[in-house]
């Protein structure tokens, strides 16, 4: 199963995104970067809280998603909000985050942990239009978690 990781950034010049594809050993096979996105305080004014959000969205995800050349199966994202990116992308999109033990987790979530206790659990949530894909894909992840730690491209 090939992963792909999209994960984002504020910078001193902006805002950059990148994408990792990599095999189910966490080799990577292929790395794309944005420019930096310069945001200035008019735009930020007039966005306000939704200026991530749409600029995640709309200028970063789909642009990156759409220049690979390798293939993946699924998505990997710290954002909940892209689960909605759905659509655009053609692929599932799994939401993952440390398990929080005081948080419930909801039918579209999916507990996996490290067997050897070697890494932190996880929880993963995978948007409701691909909810009869989660334990399947939650399970193809936890084999991949025995030996790596799927968090790790993310840090």
């Amino acid at each position: 199963m090939k992963l792909a990781y999209i994960d984002f950034l504020e910078t001193e010049k902006g805002y950059k995104a990148g994408v990792l594809v990599t095999d189910e050993m966490t080799k990577p096979l292929e790395f794309r970067i944005t420019q930096d996105v310069q945001i200035d305080e008019l735009q930020k004014i007039l966005y306000g809280e939704a200026l991530e959000n749409i600029l995640y969205k709309e200028k970063f995800a789909v642009e990156l998603i759409n220049a690979l050349h390798e293939d993946f199966d699924v998505l990997l994202t710290r954002e909940k909000f892209l689960l909605s990116l759905r659509e655009e992308i053609g692929k599932p999109i799994l939401y993952i985050e440390k398990h929080d033990p005081f948080k419930a987790i909801d039918k579209n979530s999916y507990k996996i942990t490290n067997i050897a206790d070697k890494f932190p659990p996880l929880v993963v949530t995978i948007s409701s239009q691909d909810e009869k894909h989660l334990v399947s894909l939650a399970k193809k992840l936890q084999d991949i978690f025995k030996s790596f730690n799927i968090l790790e491209p993310f840090n």
